[in-house]
This record gives C-alpha cells, sequence and structure tokens, in this order.
C-alpha cells in the first residue's frame, strides 16, 4: 500500500498546485489512485483469467458503472476515515524536506506509463500475441 500512499501524496500536490481541488483537494489524489488501481486490477485478472484461474467475465460491462464507483468510495473511505490522508501528508513532507523533489506529473506519468504497459503485456499475453505466440 506504501506505493499507493506515494502516489497519492503526489496527485494530492498536483490537485494543490492545479487550484482545481480547492475544496477537498484530498479528492484530487483519490482520482488518480483509484485510476491505477483500475489498472493494477484489470491486469492481476488478465493474467489469472489466461491461466485459468478464474473466468472472463468476473468485470462485465453491465457492471462497470457499479464496480467504478463502488472502487472510489471504497479508497476515498480509506484515505478520509480518521484523516488518514493528513497522516500520509505529513509523513512524506516529513521525509522530503531536505530531497530534490520529482514533478508529481512526472511521478504520476511514469506509474501510469508502467501500469499501462504492463496492462498491455497482460492482454498481449491473454491473447497469444506478440512474443507470447
Amino acid at each position: 500500500m506504501r506505493i499507493y500512499n506515494y502516489l497519492f501524496y503526489k496527485s494530492y500536490l498536483l490537485a494543490k498546485q492545479s487550484k482545481n481541488f480547492d475544496d477537498i483537494p484530498a479528492l484530487g489524489g483519490i482520482i488518480f489512485v483509484v485510476a491505477c488501481l483500475m489498472f493494477n486490477l484489470f491486469t492481476i485478472t488478465m493474467i489469472l483469467d489466461s491461466i485459468g484461474v478464474i473466468e472472463e467475465s468476473l468485470f462485465r460491462k453491465e457492471y462497470k458503472f457499479i464496480f467504478s464507483i463502488l472502487l472510489v468510495v471504497i479508497v476515498l473511505f480509506y484515505y478520509l476515515y480518521n484523516g488518514k490522508y493528513k497522516k500520509i501528508i505529513e509523513y512524506y513532507k516529513k521525509k522530503n524536506v531536505e530531497k530534490v523533489q520529482l514533478h508529481p506529473a512526472v511521478v504520476i506519468f511514469i506509474y501510469y506509463s508502467i501500469s499501462f504497459g504492463l496492462l498491455l503485456l497482460a492482454g498481449m499475453y491473454k491473447n497469444h500475441d506478440w512474443i507470447f505466440a
């Protein structure tokens, strides 16, 4: 969960810089975390489906909105319960006082690129394309 907390912190900083989420900047961080979590869940699901552990119809199209909203609510509850997002922000502020900081957009872009690349590789593995033929 540490990688998601760091990703939350960086996306929180990005939301604060953009001033789009002045009311609740934690929501700006949660949106990016949920998107990355979805990439990772779909990657794991594709790999498990391709080796025959689960069946393909786990994520049906009729349930996509329910699943998305439920995932956002779960992650929102995780970060807002007892002010956990404030503790995470304070932890990373104290930890990174003297270090050179990467721009939050760079960190988010790198994580999205890696997650999306793994998702594409999992899809190719499932369909027996490219090097998996």
